[in-house]
């Protein structure tokens, strides 16, 4: 059994400090640091980017900090009770810092953990181990999928910033050009490695937002399809029911009432 001996969710200092552990602790600790930082690893001190994992190994030398005004991180001890260590099985490195595209989605398991950490419910133990397995299979999953973020480091948080932007805006007038610019790159280069950290395109990526951006509008209001059209950057609406109907095997409008359907079922 996986055994959660204490964890936080968003945890916050808005002055500078340091945690130091010379002896380490008797468990692994795993940090998601969500803002600047800086890490002692092999006697160096090495400046870390927002959105990172770092596990620790048991009885090693912890110590990092931040010299900013402010640091956010989520944390967990734990350790494997009556069984070998899952960690053995999983290629998520010791002491080294890891860039992660999807740090949010890790950080939920984080919340649900701390959450029942407080319940006292009858199966806490339980529901924390099988968080907990859910958790490392995600971490195992995002570093497996992204071998160059690594490799790729120092392009890679304004890659992901790129990205969030794409996914948060998907309205806007994105091209190629527009995107390599944003990042400092050739079109030839940014699309290149754009391919080989998220597995794809970067015109493809805008258009599945779009496609997310556009169901969204469908089942939560009565907008017109040509509206849902505009709000999601499309300046022609047939070319929108087209994409639609490719990705979903349905149009907008089948869209919208299959989903009525399925709820008034319910």
């Amino acid at each position: 059994m996986i055994v959660v001996t204490n964890c936080g969710h968003d945890s916050r200092h808005k002055t500078k400090f340091h945690m130091t552990r010379k002896a380490g602790v008797p468990n692994y600790i795993l940090l998601l640091v969500k803002t600047e930082a800086f890490f002692e690893l092999n006697g160096n001190i090495e400046k870390t980017s927002p959105n990172m994992a770092i596990l620790f190994d048991r009885n090693t030398y912890i110590h990092y900090g931040c010299e900013q005004d402010s640091y956010n991180d989520d944390w967990i001890h734990f350790d494997f009770i009556d069984e070998p260590s899952l960690l053995d099985c999983l290629n998520i490195p010791f002491n080294q810092p890891i860039y992660l595209p999807q740090i949010n989605h890790l950080s939920l398991y984080i919340r649900l953990l701390v959450q029942e950490n407080h319940t006292h419910s009858l199966h806490q133990k339980q529901i924390q181990d099988s968080i907990m397995r859910i958790f490392l299979y995600s971490l195992d999953s995002q570093i497996a999928m992204l071998p160059s973020a690594v490799k790729y480091h120092k392009h890679y948080q304004i890659m992901n910033q790129l990205r969030m932007y794409i996914l948060n805006t998907p309205h806007k007038k994105w091209s190629v050009d527009y995107m390599a610019d944003y990042v400092h790159m050739s079109p030839f280069y940014f699309q290149h490695l754009y391919k080989e950290l998220y597995h794809i395109s970067c015109m493809q990526e805008v258009i599945l937002a779009r496609i997310e951006r556009a169901k969204f509008y469908l089942t939560t209001t009565d907008m017109s399809v040509k509206a849902v059209s505009d709000f999601c950057g499309y300046e022609n609406d047939l070319h929108f029911i087209r994409q639609f109907k490719k990705k979903e095997g349905l149009t907008p409008t089948q869209y919208r009432i299959a989903y009525q359907i399925k709820i008034d079922l319910l």
